[in-house]
């Protein structure tokens, strides 16, 4: 039986892993095919594949937190929420990437919506990790 502090891991994980299959799938294609005046679609491609590697990495870092568990209260709780407070940085990351593709018209708008939704997943994640480092053991 897994505790609910795992429980919780293994959420944040997989909302995670959903919000880097969105931006890699859904928003990349989108952004790389940007034509507004001004936009340079190579460096933000860049970018968001940079945020694809960072979320994937927060991602195993919560599962691996999750089956490694910990004796040490303070080990555990360190383990849990490091990713957790990434996580939070790299949703609220992605809100400026939102409201800079909000003005490139109605081509983006599809982008940002599914930008949107990756910001509430990210903080969705990061605060499920964070109560996770803070549950008791059991």
């Amino acid at each position: 039986m897994h505790s609910w502090r795992q429980r919780f891991l293994m959420l944040g994980a997989a909302l995670l892993l959903v919000s880097a299959a969105l931006v890699a799938f859904g928003v990349i294609p989108l952004v790389r095919a940007d034509a507004f005046p001004g936009a340079m679609p190579d460096s933000a491609v860049l970018a968001f594949w940079a945020n694809v590697l960072f979320v994937l990495l927060v991602a195993a870092a919560a599962v691996a937190s999750a089956r490694l568990g910990s004796n040490h209260p303070t080990l555990r709780r360190v383990l849990a929420g490091v990713p957790g407070f990434l996580a939070l940085a790299l949703g609220l990351l992605l809100i400026d990437a939102a409201a800079a593709f909000s003005g490139h018209g109605a081509a983006m708008h599809g982008a940002v919506v599914a930008l949107w939704v990756c910001v509430g997943l990210d903080v969705a994640a990061g605060i499920a990790m964070v109560v996770s480092a803070f549950m008791r053991r059991g």
